[in-house]
C-alpha cells in the first residue's frame, strides 16, 4: 500500500503493485519492483559487494563531521554531500589487499575539505597526567590565516570503533595546546587528524593526517615505569662497574621503549615496529634467529600472512565472501602478502576471478 500526502498529484512513497514511490535527496521517484535475481553472484560482483559493504560501514562513524565540514561537490549531473564524497573516495584509493581480504587504510582518509591553511603539527604524545600535548608551527601563513583560528582534533579509536572530535583545542597563536580523550577510551588504536578552523566559523582547513598510537591500561602503563625505573638503577651500576658508554646505551634503549609508548608516530614507523615484533616473537616460539634484513623464508609463510599490518582496518555489515580467498594484487601499489589457498582451489589459477565454477555465498 502506497501513501499519497499532497493529493493525486502529490508524492507517492510506498508500493502498488509493480511501481514503488520514495524519497531520494529530496526528491520524489517513481521505479518499478525490483525482481529477485537466481543467478549466483560472480567472484567479481562478491569482491564489489565486500568493498562497498566495507567502505559504508567504515564511513557511518565519520557521517555527521564528513558532511558538516565537506562542501557537496557536483559529479557529472549529481550532487554529493561530505559522506558520498568520502566513499567515492575511498573506494578508489582507500582499499587495499592483505591476505585475500580488503582492509581500509586509514591514512587515505580525509575528514574535511577547505582552503584555510594548517599549521604544521610537529608533535603528539601523552604526558604523566594521562593528557595529550600537541605542538605546531605557524610556518604556512597567509593573508586567511589568522592567530585566533582555533584547533580541531578528530580521534577514532579502532578497538572500540568509535569517532570523536574535539573542538576549540586552542588558538593558532598558542603554538601548544593540552587536550584529553574520552574516559572510556583507556585501551584501543587511536588515529589522529587535525583541522583549523575560523573563529567565525566561516572557513575552515583540509584535514590532515598524523599517526596512531596504542593506547595502554592504566596499570600496565605504572608496570613499564616501574620496570623503567628499575631499569635506571641497573644502568647506574653498569655507569659505575663498566662506564659510561654502556650505561647510556640502556638509557637510550630505555628512552626508546618509552617513545613507543606514548608518542604518536607515523604509520610506517608504527609498522616497522610492529613487524620487528612480530618477527621476534615468532623467532622465540621457533627458536630461529633473525636478523636485521633477512628472515627465514619458513616463517614468512607461516606466521607473517596471518598478520595485518597498523593502519589498516576491517569491519562490514555482513559477512559477503566465503571463506579466505585469494586475489591477485600484481596491479596494487602495496606490498605482496602470501596468503593460503582454499581447499578446491584450482591448480595455477592466481585469483578467485581466474576460477570460474568458485562455489561463493549467494546474496540474501
Amino acid at each position: 500500500m502506497a501513501e499519497i500526502k499532497q493529493g493525486i498529484l502529490g508524492a507517492t512513497r510506498g508500493k502498488i503493485g509493480p511501481v514503488v514511490g520514495y524519497i531520494w535527496r529530496g526528491k520524489n521517484w517513481l521505479r518499478s519492483k525490483p525482481s529477485k535475481s537466481r543467478k549466483k553472484a560472480t567472484a567479481k560482483q562478491l569482491l564489489q559487494w565486500d568493498k562497498m559493504s566495507l567502505v559504508s560501514t567504515y564511513a557511518s562513524k565519520f557521517r555527521d563531521f564528513v558532511n558538516a565540514h565537506c562542501p557537496t561537490a557536483k559529479v557529472g549531473e549529481k550532487w554529493l554531500i561530505g559522506k558520498e564524497q568520502m566513499i567515492s573516495r575511498m573506494m578508489k584509493q582507500g582499499i587495499t589487499m592483505i591476505n585475500g581480504l580488503q582492509h581500509i587504510a586509514v591514512e587515505q582518509t580525509i575528514l574535511s575539505i577547505g582552503n584555510l591553511a594548517p599549521a604544521v603539527i610537529r608533535k603528539i604524545n601523552i604526558m604523566k597526567t594521562g593528557k595529550f600535548k600537541v605542538q605546531w608551527d605557524n610556518s604556512l601563513v597567509n593573508a586567511m590565516t589568522l592567530d585566533t583560528d582555533s584547533l580541531t582534533m578528530m580521534l577514532y579509536n579502532e578497538t572500540l570503533d568509535k569517532f570523536v572530535a574535539i573542538h576549540n583545542v586552542e588558538n593558532r597563536v598558542d603554538k601548544y595546546a593540552h587536550f584529553s580523550v574520552p574516559t572510556e577510551w583507556k585501551s584501543g588504536k587511536v588515529y589522529f587528524w587535525s583541522m583549523w578552523k575560523a573563529a567565525d566559523g566561516s572557513m575552515h582547513s583540509t584535514s590532515c593526517f598524523h599517526g596512531m598510537i596504542e593506547l595502554i591500561e592504566e596499570q600496565e602503563i605504572r608496570k613499564e615505569e616501574q620496570e623503567s625505573g628499575n631499569g635506571k638503577q641497573v644502568a647506574g651500576k653498569h655507569k659505575t662497574e663498566n662506564g659510561k658508554e654502556v650505561a647510556g646505551n640502556v638509557n637510550q634503549e630505555m628512552g626508546n621503549t618509552k617513545q613507543e609508548i606514548t608518542e604518536v608516530m607515523p604509520l610506517e614507523q608504527v609498522q616497522r615496529i610492529a613487524l620487528k615484533q612480530c618477527l621476534e616473537e615468532v623467532a622465540s616460539t621457533t627458536n630461529v634467529e633473525i636478523g636485521n634484513e633477512s628472515v627465514e623464508p619458513a616463517i614468512k609463510e607461516k606466521e607473517l600472512k596471518k598478520w595485518t599490518p597498523p593502519g589498516y582496518t576491517r569491519r562490514v555489515k555482513k559477512r559477503i565472501l566465503k571463506g579466505n580467498v585469494e586475489v591477485d594484487n600484481s596491479t596494487d601499489n602495496s606490498k605482496k602478502q602470501s596468503s593460503s589457498k582454499p581447499s578446491g582451489m584450482i591448480e595455477g589459477a592466481r585469483s578467485i576471478l581466474d576460477v570460474p565454477d568458485i562455489r561463493v555465498e549467494q546474496q540474501e
